[in-house]
């Protein structure tokens, strides 16, 4: 036979499991909102700042603001700004480029 006490006792533990249990699901639910608002904070500044402003003339990487130049050649081209091997691949296909042809119709003959 349990005493009073023992009953009281009892019914206190189990209620502080109840409430640490309650309390460890709360902060769950909470996480999981805290992870779905930062990505949707996330996107909305992506959005904002225009993220994809084109993509890079000549390997084709997406372009944000500041990590691309202009082609220097006149044909207003987006080459990625990092990479030096967009700025030569674009130089020799650059339709801006001045030509040089060797077998003009006004040579010497």
């Amino acid at each position: 036979m349990t005493s009073h006490v023992d009953a009281q006792v009892a019914a206190r533990i189990a209620a502080a499991k109840a409430k640490a249990q309650q309390k460890q699901q709360q902060r769950a639910e909470l996480a999981g909102r805290r992870a779905g608002g930062l990505m949707a904070r996330h996107r909305a500044k992506a959005k904002r700042m225009g993220i994809r402003l084109g993509f890079c003339g000549s390997c084709a990487r997406p372009l944000t603001r500041g990590t691309y130049l202009l082609c220097s050649k006149g044909c207003s081209a987006k080459l990625c700004r990092g990479s030096k091997q967009c700025h030569t691949q674009h130089n020799t296909q650059c339709p801006g480029q001045a030509r040089q042809f060797t077998d003009s119709p006004g040579g010497a003959a």
